[in-house]
C-alpha cells in the first residue's frame, strides 16, 4: 500500500524580479510504502510456521538507504526499562545488510554504540550510509532512530565480505589449488564445553528474553569455583555458558541472514549479570541486583559454519574494571569446537560493596 509520507522536502528558492527578492516554497511530498504487517508481535511467537527472529526484525524499505521496522524492538522482559541490547544489533546489521545488493555478502562484523534507551512506543527508522563498495569487501554506517520522537537511539558501523566460509573455501582450493589457502588456527574452548556439551539433554535451561533464549551455566557457578579458577588472577578467570536461540531458521526465507541475526541477538544476553562469577562469587538471586548497561557492543563472524538454534558455547572473561568500567571479552563456539564468534563489549557496572567485600581478587582502598 502507497501512502505519501508526511516528511515533507521543501526547497527555498529565491529570485529577483524587479529589485525585489521573490521566495518560492516547493513542497516535495515522497511516496512511502507502509509495511505489509498481518500479525502482531504475540502472533508472530505463536506462529509455528515462521522463523521468529526473522519476521520479528523484518524491516520494509522506504528508500534504497532508509528503513523501518515492522514491530517495536523489546525490553528483555515485560516492563523493564529501554530496549534489549540485542535487539538494536540485530535489527541493525540487518538493515545495513538490506542495502548490500551482492548476494555473496555477508557481515564479517559489527561496531555499535547504545546511545539512548528505546521503547516500544513506536518502531525504528533506520538510515544507512554506504561508506564503501569494494570488490570483496563493502561497509555501512546506520543511524537508528525512534520513530515517534525522532531520537536518535543507536549507531553501528558493519563490513561485510565474501564468502565468509572457511569449509567452503576449502572444498574450492581441494579443486583448485590455484585458489587463495584457506589457512586457519585458532584457540580451543575451556574445559567446561569439554565438560558438559555431551551432557546437555539432561541438564536444566532456563528460558527468557521473551521466550527467544535459553541457557545452560554449569552448576559450580552455583556451588562454588574450584580452587583453581579462584587462584588466577581476576581478569584471567575464564567463564562458560551455553546458548540457544529458540527458534527454526530452516523456516526462514533467507536462512544466512537468520542465523546471523540470530546470533547477533543473542550476543548482548547475560555474560554482564555473571561479573560476580569472576569475583569468586556463587550464583543466587541476589547477585544479579547491580545496575549495568552496556556501552558499545562489538562481533565479529569468523565464519558461517554455525546454527544459532543448537547448543553454542560461550567462553569470556572479564580482563579489566575500572572507573566503573568492565571490559568483557567473549569467544562462541560451535558445537565441533571450532571458534565462529568473538564479543567485546564494554559496560558500566556499579558492583555494592557488599559483593565487593566477598570479592577474590580485585582492590579499592589506597
Amino acid at each position: 500500500m502507497v501512502k505519501w509520507n508526511t516528511h515533507i522536502n521543501i526547497v527555498y528558492v529565491l529570485r529577483f524580479k524587479y529589485g525585489v527578492i521573490i521566495v518560492h516554497f516547493i513542497v516535495i511530498f515522497t511516496p512511502y510504502i507502509t509495511p505489509e504487517v498481518t500479525m502482531s508481535i504475540a502472533e508472530v511467537y505463536d506462529n509455528v510456521t515462521v522463523c521468529k527472529i526473522e519476521e520479528k526484525f523484518s524491516l520494509q524499505k522506504i528508500t534504497d538507504t532508509v528503513l523501518e521496522g515492522n514491530y517495536p524492538l523489546e525490553p528483555f522482559q515485560a516492563g523493564a526499562r529501554g530496549t534489549y541490547g540485542g535487539e538494536f544489533v540485530a535489527q541493525g546489521i540487518l538493515a545495513a545488510w538490506e542495502t548490500v545488493e551482492d548476494p555473496d555478502f555477508s557481515p564479517h562484523s559489527f561496531h555499535s554504540y547504545f546511545l539512548k534507551a528505546g521503547s516500544h512506543e513506536s518502531v525504528m527508522r533506520w538510515e544507512v550510509t554506504k561508506t564503501m563498495q569494494g570488490r570483496n569487501y563493502c561497509n555501512r554506517l546506520v543511524h537508528c532512530y525512534q520513530k515517534h520522537n525522532n531520537q536518535l537511539c543507536f549507531i553501528l558501523t558493519a563490513s561485510f565480505t565474501r564468502n565468509n566460509s572457511i569449509h567452503q573455501r576449502k572444498l574450492d582450493y581441494a579443486t583448485n589449488p590455484d585458489n587463495k589457502i584457506p589457512f586457519e588456527f585458532q584457540r580451543s574452548p575451556q574445559y567446561f564445553f569439554d565438560k558438559y556439551y555431551d551432557k546437555l539433554d539432561e541438564m536444566p535451561y532456563y528460558e527468557h528474553t521473551n521466550g527467544n533464549l535459553q541457557h545452560i551455566i554449569p552448576p559450580e557457578f552455583r556451588t562454588g569455583m574450584p580452587s583453581d579458577f579462584l587462584s588466577q588472577e581476576t581478569g584471567m578467570r575464564d567463564i562458560g555458558f551455553f546458548l540457544r536461540v529458540n527458534d527454526d531458521v530452516n523456516l526462514a526465507k533467507d536462512k544466512l541472514k537468520a542465523k546471523l541475526v540470530s546470533m547477533a541477538f543473542a550476543s548482548d544476553s547475560l555474560y554482564l549479570s555473571l561479573l560476580v562469577c569472576s569475583l569468586g562469587i556463587p550464583l543466587t538471586i541476589d547477585v544479579f541486583e547491580f545496575f549495568r548497561v552496556s556501552l558499545d557492543h562489538t562481533v565479529y563472524y569468523h565464519d558461517i559454519d554455525f546454527d544459532p538454534t543448537k547448543w553454542l558455547f560461550l567462553d569470556y572473561r572479564f580482563s579489566r574494571m575500572s572507573n566503573d568500567r568492565v571490559l568483557c571479552q567473549c569467544q562462541v563456539f560451535n558445537e565441533k569446537g571450532n571458534m565462529v564468534v568473538s564479543i567485546i563489549q564494554e559496560a558500566i557496572a556499579l558492583i555494592p560493596k557488599k559483593f565487593i567485600e566477598k570479592a577474590v581478587g580485585g582492590s579499592y582502598k589506597l
